[in-house]
C-alpha cells in the first residue's frame, strides 16, 4: 500500500500540500472529507464545469490523496486514507522539528541585560505532549459505525472505566454540537466527561475530554483536551475509523494522562471493543 500512496511524500516532501495549493482543489478535498462524491455531485458545489472537476480529481488521485470505485454506472471518489495519513504524518513530523528548534533557539538566546533572568522552572519549557492516536477498519458500512460508536457508546465503553464515585451503569453521548458526554451510575448519579464540538454524521465526531491527571471531571474549558474520529467508508461495507487525542498539554497533569493511556495499550484497546460491538449489532 505505501509504494503507491505515499508517492508523493517521498519524491517531494512538500508535494502533498503542493497538491492543496489550488483553492479548488481544497474545496473538492474538503468536500471528499465530508462523503465521497462522484464528479457531477461535486460540480453542484463549485463553480466550475465537470471536465474541470475531473482534472482536478485527477490530479488528486495521481498525487495519492483520492480513490475511486465503481458504484453502477458511475465513479465515485473518496479520500485516499493510506495518502491522508502520510500527509498528516508529515505535517507533524515538520511541525515537531520546528518546535524543536523554536525551543533551542529560545534556551540558547541571549538575555535582555534589562530584565531579571529566569530562575528555576522558568528557564526550562516543558516539551510538548504528543498527541496519542489510534486505528480500526471494521467490516461494516460508514453509517453503522458511527451509529455504534456514538448512539450506542454504551455497547462496548467498559463500565469499569469511570470517573464518578458510583460505579458506571453507561456512558452517553448527546448526539448534538454542546452535546453531554456523560456517565450515568448505576446509582442514577451522573458525571460529565466532556462535550460534543463537532457532530458531522456518518464521518466526523469530535469531542472534549475534561479529565484531569487526578482522573477528575475539571468544568475549566480551558483545561480541555480533545478527540476526533474520523469515519472513512473503504467502499460499500467497510469502514476505517481513526482517532486522535490531541492538545493533552491543556490538560491539568496532561503527561499523566498520557502516561496512563499509553500504559494502558493507548486507545486501541478501547476500539477493538467498537470493533467488536459493530460487528455484533450489524
Amino acid at each position: 500500500m505505501v509504494s503507491v500512496s505515499l508517492l508523493f511524500v517521498d519524491a517531494n516532501e512538500d508535494a502533498g500540500l503542493g497538491l492543496l495549493g489550488d483553492p479548488t482543489r481544497r474545496q473538492i478535498f474538503q468536500l471528499l472529507a465530508r462523503r465521497p462524491s462522484s464528479v457531477g455531485e461535486l460540480a453542484r458545489h463549485l463553480p466550475i464545469s465537470r471536465p474541470a472537476v475531473s482534472q482536478h480529481l485527477r490530479v488528486l488521485k495521481d498525487g495519492g490523496l483520492v480513490v475511486s470505485h465503481p458504484q453502477g454506472t458511475r465513479r465515485v471518489y473518496r479520500l485516499n486514507p493510506d495518502g491522508v495519513t502520510a500527509l498528516r504524518a508529515w505535517v507533524d513530523r515538520i511541525w515537531e522539528e520546528a518546535l524543536t528548534a523554536f525551543q533551542k533557539a529560545a534556551q540558547a538566546a541571549p538575555l535582555d541585560p534589562q530584565q531579571d533572568p529566569p530562575t528555576g522552572a522558568a528557564m526550562r519549557s516543558p516539551p510538548p505532549i504528543p498527541p496519542i492516536r489510534g486505528t480500526v477498519t471494521v467490516a461494516v458500512p460508514v453509517e453503522h459505525a458511527f451509529r455504534v460508536f456514538t448512539d450506542w457508546l454504551h455497547t462496548w465503553w467498559p463500565p469499569q472505566d469511570h470517573i464518578g464515585q458510583a460505579d458506571m451503569a453507561q456512558a452517553i453521548l448527546e448526539p448534538r454540537e454542546g452535546g453531554r458526554w456523560y456517565e450515568q451510575g448505576v446509582d442514577g448519579s451522573q458525571c460529565d466527561r466532556g462535550r460534543v464540538l463537532a457532530w458531522e454524521p456518518p464521518h466526523r465526531l469530535v469531542v472534549t475530554w475534561r479529565i484531569n491527571g487526578q482522573w477528575r471531571y475539571d468544568p475549566d474549558p480551558q483545561h480541555a483536551s480533545q478527540i476526533e474520529v474520523r469515519f472513512t467508508p473503504d467502499g460499500p461495507g467497510q469502514t476505517t475509523v481513526a482517532l486522535e487525542h490531541r492538545l493533552l498539554d491543556r490538560l491539568v497533569g496532561g503527561q499523566a494522562i498520557h502516561d496512563a493511556i499509553i500504559g494502558g495499550g493507548g486507545w486501541s484497546g478501547l476500539l477493538e471493543r467498537f470493533a467488536k460491538a459493530a460487528a455484533n449489532q450489524e
